[in-house]
């Protein structure tokens, strides 16, 4: 076995040389060790460092709205920025493989941490299937594989599906985004979801719209809890209210639109 890993560890340099790795964001020659970002680049991602505490400002966008156990994201998002090149790349540039690095790289961060206790399974936010066919592959999945080799959850891509592709949100305001998002996912597999502790994925959390709207969903399997985890945080939010989710009433129905 070491002889082969020998093997292919020159191939991989002999691959280098012919057919040379470059960095995502700067697009210098990867040396050997880096993956797909040089450290240079990586060193400067604009990281939350949120490490899941309770209480930070990913949390505090779904207090009061619906009840979440935990809520983390990995970066913040800026539009047009250096680092909106690793997202776009992500979600419309074939790189599957960026995603499952990310999102071993967001697992790894949180892995001292109390952020997995509990967790049975993983659900990736679901793409219509007009998109999937399209792009060949799911990004939140991607994160999803990437955190899975990490913790060694089961995935549960089935169990709800998004049933309208809806225009994107981009240029949309909140209330408009939420009526973006009314009714695109579908419950199809309750059983699997029932009595769990899971963890939603995507790619970026804007105002939540997308990610509560299917939150919801997997709340009708009955007795569940929701955690999530994005790569992405965008829009100002920084700062947020000083509540405490021990003094939030969520009401008679919170998961019931």
């Amino acid at each position: 076995m070491k002889g082969f890993s020998s093997f292919v560890r020159l191939l991989s340099e002999v691959g280098d040389i012919l057919a040379p790795r470059r960095c995502a964001l700067c697009g210098k020659r990867l040396m050997a060790g880096e993956d797909f970002l040089c450290l240079s680049c990586l060193s400067e991602l604009p990281f939350t460092r949120y490490f899941g505490r309770k209480g930070n400002p990913v949390e505090r966008l779904f207090w009061a709205r619906i009840p979440v156990a935990r809520a983390n994201a990995y970066l913040f998002y800026f539009p047009e920025s250096m680092v909106s090149r690793l997202f776009l790349s992500l979600k419309y540039g074939n790189r599957p493989h960026y995603g499952q690095a990310l999102g071993a790289m967001m697992a790894a961060e949180l892995s001292d941490t109390d952020f997995f206790d509990g967790v049975d399974a993983i659900v990736p936010v679901p793409l219509a299937q007009k998109r999937l066919r399209k792009r060949g592959y799911n990004q939140s999945e991607k994160l999803a594989e990437g955190i899975s080799s990490v913790t060694h959850l089961p995935i549960f891509t089935r169990a709800v599906e998004r049933v309208v592709a809806n225009p994107t949100q981009t240029q949309l305001t909140r209330t408009e985004r939420r009526e973006n998002v009314a009714d695109v996912f579908m419950l199809s597999r309750p059983e699997l979801l029932a009595g769990k502790h899971l963890l939603l994925v995507d790619d970026i959390l804007t105002t939540g719209s997308t990610l509560m709207a299917c939150a919801e969903e997997m709340a009708k399997a009955g007795d569940v809890k929701i955690s999530i985890l994005t790569l992405g945080l965008a829009g100002k939010h920084g700062e947020g209210p000083e509540l405490h989710p021990e003094t939030i009433n969520y009401g008679r129905e919170a998961f019931v639109r």
